[in-house]
């Protein structure tokens, strides 16, 4: 479905005279919001991975050139009321940027505190930021987590309750995570969950509404979703349709907007009109 070829970026007009490349880039400013909203919720899912890992694994699982959380972290655990919980995980990523991966940079601190174990209903995970940037960039607000019980088809759900701020835009997220494999087991890489729910984020004065038709599937072996569909609207008048694909393992995903259609790059977040 999908084709690997692509254009390097996409170059914005400020000043266009010819009417049909003035229809082209006012396209292309369209098309600009929904491959941003799909940027600022992988940077939302940033946190979770470093959470996942340290909440539901072992600490050495997760730290080190095969875990998601880098040798130049810092953690340490604390129990404030001298039980096993609630507990308070802190992720140090120091003063100066640590490398997590190529192209993405944290300092700061990320706070996990956790009320009970999370395999138990009402168990509640909260994540906060103490002088935190990614990629230079502050974040503010919180991201939390509560075990709904389990799903009629046996797996753990939980909701989500978000409310971001990260540089000049903010967001806030309600949904459901169900997770349908690896649950029980070390080590994330075999972590399957579904993503279902709606944002609003505001950006520069724009707003971008989000809602997930049809649930998105976040495998963790592969590094990014791979299936699922999700509508967006911003400033309550234009829309688009993202496709996350049909389960395959890649870094596109395609955006339809006015019967066009648009290949995106997840890693970069570039785009090509692809008809």
């Amino acid at each position: 479905m999908k084709s690997k070829y692509l254009f390097p970026g996409v170059i914005l007009f400020s000043l266009l005279t010819i009417s049909s490349c003035t229809k082209e880039a006012n396209d292309d400013i369209d098309i600009s919001q929904s491959a941003f909203d799909i940027e600022a919720n992988t940077t939302s899912d940033e946190f979770e991975k470093s959470a996942d890992a340290l909440t539901f694994d072992k600490v050495e699982h997760a730290c080190g050139p095969n875990g998601p959380i880098p040798e130049c972290a810092i953690i340490s655990i604390d129990y404030p009321e001298g039980a096993a919980f609630p507990k308070v995980i802190t992720i140090d990523y120091g003063e100066v940027n640590c490398e997590v991966r190529p192209n993405l940079y944290k300092r700061g601190k990320e706070i996990i505190t956790i009320s009970d174990s999370l395999i138990n209903v009402n168990a509640q995970r909260t994540i906060t930021f103490e002088a935190f940037y990614i990629n230079d960039n502050e974040v503010t607000g919180y991201k939390e987590l509560t075990n709904t019980g389990v799903d009629e088809d046996g797996f753990i759900t939980f909701s989500i309750n978000n409310d971001l701020a990260v540089a000049s835009w903010s967001q806030v997220a309600t949904g459901t995570k169900t997770w349908i494999e690896g649950f029980a087991t070390l080590g994330e890489m075999d972590n399957v969950f579904l993503l279902e729910g709606s944002s609003l984020t505001i950006r520069n004065d724009i707003s971008i509404s989000r809602t997930i038709t049809e649930a998105l599937r976040v495998d963790r072996s592969c590094g990014y979703i791979t299936e699922g569909i999700v509508s967006i609207v911003w400033n309550d008048i234009n829309t688009a349709t993202i496709d996350y694909g049909d389960g395959t393992c890649d870094d596109l995903a395609i955006i339809y907007r006015d019967g066009q259609e648009f290949e995106i790059d997840l890693d970069r977040f570039r785009y090509r009109r692809r008809r």
